[in-house]
């Protein structure tokens, strides 16, 4: 039902001939979808395995069937993912600029998104992948900076590349499965449950091959350090709401298909239990890395986005915590729950900071550290928003942040006690770099050059103030928090990881 809400409104809004007509079409799309992802979480039986299903068979001789479903990891994805897109509409009341157009590519690509996060078909699940590539292509090509083409281009080219290697390990699986068993099908929860059993018999070679793909894919997709080169000029050329979405929601694509699709065939008899390691080095080297990275920016929305790498790099050392080999299974159900918590909150806070860095550019015209200071006397609001956003992304407790990457820690520590303590290493880079920009943007003397700017505008305040409260309500010990916690993800984390051998890998 999201996904035709949302596919209905793209094409009205397109169709649309004024401007107040686009951004209504827009909000009550967008709102409806948001409505309904919440009446399913309202709905949602704890710990029940998939819920919501819709399955009618599509292409029968290829075995390729509409099929789509939510548990505990896709469902809190598609709330965020509505929620963003909807926060976003109403962020972007002030666009004018082919703004019908600007708004059915926001709509199309929470479509999307949806898609990727709701589909248990392997060749829907890559239709959605792909398709949330287009709207995004446009919102950077169309609507970015100076050097759009270029950003665009790479970001299309980095992705796509990924995707194309996800797609042949995908062709492999359907291959190896049809040929072994007889039955041909890309249904995600079937093939997978038969390649983590063991059940189709190919050599180690092919299954650490696929694995390989997909795990290429995904991380591309996070990114992880090396392969994130496309993503700071993605975010510095596109307009706001395309960063928003870019970092809130579409990285969390490769985060998802981590828990979906790679836990699973690592529990493989044959592949190789080197993977473990080497998802936590990705991890563990994109924390360092974007750290260090983001301490030498000048420019704010660079700073963010490589503050983005890193949070990503928490999750990969949590699903790493979660699969290694442990002696009790709780650090690792817990290592597995805050990863995906982390997905979930990195959303949440990276959507107020680059909202926040967007109406700084807005009003002054620059995203210079250096040429801006003293902000808080002009724009008092705008710098309680931002430092709220701060906050939370260095982990201040009481905040998500905090439960997300105090959990994947503590739940890794047992498992990877090294690498544990070299992302902690970083995190005292992290409070160094979020607190410097802080002081030199905010506080400090006022730039006399920037002359009088006003505050943040009403329809940029409320989706910010919005997402500030959640983060707060979701960092501290309040049913909301205990629901989404322990209700809905825990039992899919306990549930993924009781496909893995005894103990875990490694």
């Amino acid at each position: 039902w999201i996904l035709l809400v949302l596919l209905v409104g793209a094409i009205i809004t397109f169709l649309t001939r004024t401007l107040q007509q686009a951004r209504i079409v827009a909000l009550i799309s967008s709102g409806i979808a948001l409505l309904i992802s919440i009446l399913m979480y309202l709905g949602y039986e704890s710990g029940a395995g998939m819920q919501f299903r819709e399955s009618v068979m599509w292409i029968p001789s290829l075995g390729i069937g509409y099929n789509v479903g939510v548990d505990g990891l896709g469902l809190p994805m598609v709330i965020l993912a509505t929620l963003i897109s909807f926060l976003c509409v109403i962020y972007a009341w002030g666009e004018e600029h082919r703004a019908n157009q600007f708004f059915a590519l926001v709509l199309l690509m929470d479509m999307a998104l949806v898609g990727v996060f709701a589909s248990l078909d392997f060749f829907l699940f890559y239709i959605f992948w792909e398709l949330t590539l287009i709207p995004m292509f446009f919102l950077i090509g169309v609507w970015g900076g100076p050097r759009k083409d270029y950003s665009a281009i790479k970001f299309l080219i980095y992705t796509h590349v990924a995707s194309v290697a996800m797609l042949l390990a995908i062709f492999a699986m359907y291959y190896f499965n049809g040929k072994m068993t007889g039955t041909y099908t890309f249904d995600m929860i079937y093939l997978l449950d038969a390649y983590s059993r063991g059940m189709v018999p190919i050599s180690p070679y092919w299954i650490n091959l696929i694995i390989g793909g997909m795990l290429f894919g995904f991380l591309v997709k996070m990114p992880a350090v090396p392969f994130h080169t496309w993503l700071p000029d993605a975010h510095v050329e596109a307009p706001t709401v395309g960063s928003i979405l870019l970092a809130a929601v579409l990285l969390k694509m490769g985060g998802y298909g981590l828990f979906r699709v790679i836990i699973p065939l690592m529990a493989n008899p044959d592949a190789s239990t080197r993977f473990v390691l080497v998802i936590a080095v990705f991890g563990v080297v994109s924390i360092l890395f974007s750290t260090f990275v983001a301490l030498a920016q000048k420019d704010l929305k660079k700073l963010v986005a490589y503050s983005s790498i890193g949070h990503m790099g928490y999750v990969s050392l949590g699903v790493a915590g979660a699969v290694a080999f442990g002696t009790s299974d709780i650090p690792r159900i817990l290592a597995n729950t805050g990863a995906m918590y982390q997905m979930f909150s990195h959303g949440i806070i990276t959507a107020v900071l680059f909202g926040s860095v967007g109406v700084i550019q807005h009003a002054t015209g620059t995203r210079i550290i250096e040429d801006l200071g003293g902000l808080t006397k002009h724009m008092p609001k705008l710098a309680f928003i931002m430092l709220a956003g701060f906050l939370a992304s260095l982990g201040l407790p009481g905040m998500s942040g905090f439960v997300a990457e105090f959990s994947i820690l503590t739940g890794s520590f047992p498992q990877l006690p090294h690498f544990v303590l070299l992302a902690m290493f970083g995190i005292v880079f992290v409070a160094a770099y979020h607190l410097w920009a802080i002081q030199r943007a905010l506080f400090g003397p006022y730039n006399e050059y920037l002359g009088d700017i006003h505050d943040i505008a009403i329809y940029e305040l409320i989706p910010l103030a919005i997402l500030v409260a959640l983060i707060i309500v979701l960092g501290t010990p309040n049913p909301v928090c205990n629901h989404l916690y322990h209700g809905v993800m825990q039992p899919t984390a306990t549930h993924i990881l009781s496909i893995l051998p005894e103990g875990g890998l490694l």
